[in-house]
């Protein structure tokens, strides 16, 4: 039987959950969603469906008939009555997604219809399926151990420092025994947290690790080559090391238009440099210059460069308003032919430009 469940909203907040009363909100509906998006992260088809729940208050003074929920597709399954939100009142919808064969991004719209709003409010799953493979030992054929992976390095992209991005790496348990992490000595660094999709992945199956990496944590900015190991139970500890290539972003939060000129701004001189015909026998210097264009200080957080044959000298990393400083790169041609370019990366408080990148050409000789 399909039913709806409605909860008064001083016991929900007793329990620890509360609808923020600002968010989500549609407009001519009394209606406020606790979320209208929800991520199911990466899915695997042998493991069934996946469930989540979509929390909704009634805001108006007046009661709301809940009168049907739709579906755009016969892989998602709604779990509802008919009923009526009174003021106050929560309801939750609760949907079920059976992942197919199709493998990729899917996104999915479930839309309920109410004699407030009959066109209906629309709430959105989305997430990555992946099918079974025809031939396991092929397409998981990067060992580490007795796990299987699609590649050898594991591609975070860019991680921003306000909150830690999750990434879901499927894994084929090549073993004979049942395998499960071990968390008292996982030996992860503080910005890296692992977990296991089921905790108990069996023997010759499938299972997702669900890397968490923290930005804030890492305390660093750039792109970073990094081996983690953790380890895992089965007959006995096992470590299992994988590479991550991440590049961390600070988070600045967007500008109003209004503000634009107000926060900190930092000027590069030149972002494309040529430096044209060059000896691989001799080392070449350019100067650039970097400035603060803005009424607020300029703080510089970071320089890097993509090679040890470029050098950089920076005499200050803060800029006071209507300051400038100059930028020295050195690079050292020595065993290069041919067309070369090299990458500085400047990492600053500029929230409209956090990152600049300057690229320098040369044709060596």
């Amino acid at each position: 039987m399909k039913n709806i469940l409605f909860i008064p909203i001083c016991l929900l907040i007793s329990v620890g959950f509360s609808l923020p009363v600002h968010a989500q909100a549609i407009a001519d509906s009394p209606l406020i969603w606790e979320r209208q998006k929800a991520s199911l992260g990466s899915v695997m088809e042998e493991y069934g469906k996946v469930t989540t729940e979509f929390f909704v208050v009634n805001d108006g003074t007046s009661p709301v008939v809940i009168e049907e929920v739709e579906t755009d597709c016969g892989c998602t399954t709604v779990d509802f009555i008919t009923d009526t939100l009174l003021h106050d009142q929560i309801g939750a919808v609760k949907v079920d997604y059976q992942p197919t064969g199709f493998g990729g991004t899917f996104e999915k719209k479930v839309v309920v219809k109410t004699n407030i709003k009959p066109a209906g409010d629309t709430l959105y799953l989305e997430g990555f399926n992946i099918p079974y493979p025809e031939n396991v030992a092929s397409y998981y054929d990067y060992k580490v151990g007795n796990l299987g992976f699609r590649f050898s390095s594991i591609n975070m992209g860019e991680v921003f420092t306000n909150a830690p991005k999750v990434k879901y790496v499927d894994f084929y348990n090549f073993k004979d025994l049942p395998i499960t992490l071990d968390d008292a000595h996982s030996g992860l660094p503080p910005h890296v947290k692992i977990n296991m999709i089921p905790a108990i992945v069996p023997a010759k199956s499938r299972g997702l690790l669900a890397i968490q990496y923290d930005g804030a944590e890492k305390d660093d900015l750039g792109f970073f080559d990094e081996e983690v190991t953790f380890q895992i139970e089965s007959s006995g500890n096992e470590g299992v090391a994988l590479r991550l290539l991440t590049t961390v972003q600070e988070y600045f939060a967007p500008v109003p238009k209004s503000e634009v000129n107000q926060v900190p701004r930092l000027g590069v001189s030149e972002v494309d440099v040529d430096l044209g015909k060059i000896s691989s026998k001799e080392l070449v210097q350019r100067e650039i210059t970097l400035s603060n264009m803005s009424p607020e200080p300029v703080n510089i957080r970071k320089v890097v460069t993509n090679c040890d044959c470029m050098q950089f000298d920076l005499p200050t990393y803060d800029l006071e308003p209507g300051e400038k400083t100059t930028l020295k790169l050195s690079f050292d041609p020595s065993g290069r032919l041919g067309i070369d370019h090299k990458m500085v990366s400047i990492f600053s408080n500029d929230p409209l430009n956090p990152t600049r990148t300057i690229v320098v050409k040369s044709r060596i000789d």
